[in-house]
């Protein structure tokens, strides 16, 4: 099933289809003045996420909560079309993610940490795009074929977010500044795949770890003490998923885990959804429910690629599926995650509708 990114000619005001909801003219407007005021007063997205929520304007949070909406309402992922449509151009696509953000794409970077934080914490990783909190996901020249963000040419396989520590992110939200030819982010729940009672319990055994990937550093003196982790749990209706296949180790010899193991990608593709991103569109994803992955597409290189920005959430709310106990347990690989410094802003203006 492909969605086509199509805006509708009449923009509606609160819900679309299924997980799709488009945000009012006056939403984004609101949205695009607070965003400006916050550049004007040279804020930054730490400074942004460090903030209590009551820097937006109290008729704006309450209309991007309603949009937002209760994550056990998402079915697994929602899509906010055109919600930062007025945070003009974002300039050229960088070459590489290090690229110091610029006044062009400083707005957008802003928008998305606003959204982040009405979720929950958000934070980053300190040995990932040098503990930014919010990345820069685009193809990069020598990384075409390898299972990160950055590739390109190979389809990026089906995975958890973070998937190899116990700390990974709750929510995972993808703002598109650009993408030609509307590449598609594909998803899949794993609530909605067909797992048979006998898979379930044996991918309810710690059997296997999942290593850092390749935009990582490990710390090598880890790597051979990591203890087995779940893959599946939960009750069928409630079931969470933690898996990256690209980066897995299974740790014994048992031919009934492997199989089971491996019949969950082909559950995956049966059951997957593909969204073509356009500019201004925001993808929320419940990082325990869903498992997502992008097509393959060619570079250019020449500032017109595409371009998405990514920041990762810890919910601060009640109600989320409990992670298995033993997940305190390990160790993470010696990364650690990166939380902003608190700052003060100025409050924001009133709004308009």
């Amino acid at each position: 099933m492909t969605d086509t990114a199509l805006r509708p000619a009449v923009p509606g005001v609160t819900a679309g289809v299924g997980p799709v909801r488009l945000p009012s003219p006056g939403t984004r407007r609101a949205l695009g003045h607070a965003v400006q005021h916050l550049v004007r007063t040279g804020a930054t997205a730490g400074s942004v996420v460090a903030q209590p929520r009551h820097q937006l304007p109290p008729d704006l949070v309450c209309r991007l909560t309603e949009l937002i909406g209760p994550p056990a309402d998402w079915r697994g992922y929602r899509v906010l079309r055109g919600l930062f449509d007025g945070l003009g151009e974002p300039g050229p696509t960088p070459v590489h993610w290090s690229e110091p953000t610029g006044p062009a794409d400083l707005p957008h970077e802003l928008a998305l940490a606003l959204v982040g934080r009405l979720l929950g914490e958000v934070f980053g990783w300190a040995n990932q795009q040098d503990g930014r909190l919010v990345h820069n996901i685009l193809p990069s020249p020598g990384q075409e074929t390898r299972q990160v963000g950055a590739s390109s040419t190979l389809a990026l396989a089906w995975h958890t977010e973070d998937g190899f520590h116990p700390e990974r992110a709750d929510f995972l939200l993808l703002a598109c500044l650009r993408n030609p030819g509307l590449t598609g982010t594909r998803l899949a729940c794993v609530r909605d795949i067909e797992l048979s009672d006998e898979d379930a319990a044996l991918l309810g055994r710690p059997g296997l770890v999942i290593d850092p990937d390749d935009s990582y550093e490990p710390d090598p003196r880890e790597g051979d003490h990591a203890p087995g982790i779940r893959t599946v749990w939960g009750a069928p209706d409630a079931r969470c998923v933690r898996y990256d296949p690209a980066y897995t180790r299974l740790l014994a010899r048992d031919p009934d885990f492997a199989q089971a193991y491996a019949r969950l990608q082909p559950a995956f593709d049966r059951h997957a959804v593909e969204i073509g991103l356009a500019p201004g569109d925001l993808l929320l994803v419940d990082n325990d429910v869903m498992v997502h992955g992008r097509s393959a597409f060619p570079p250019r290189y020449d500032g017109s690629d595409r371009w998405l920005k990514r920041v990762l959430v810890r919910s601060t709310g009640t109600g989320r599926p409990a992670r298995p106990p033993q997940e305190e347990l390990e160790h993470g690989f010696g990364q650690h995650r990166v939380r902003p410094a608190r700052g003060t802003i100025p409050p924001l203006p009133t709004t308009d509708h």
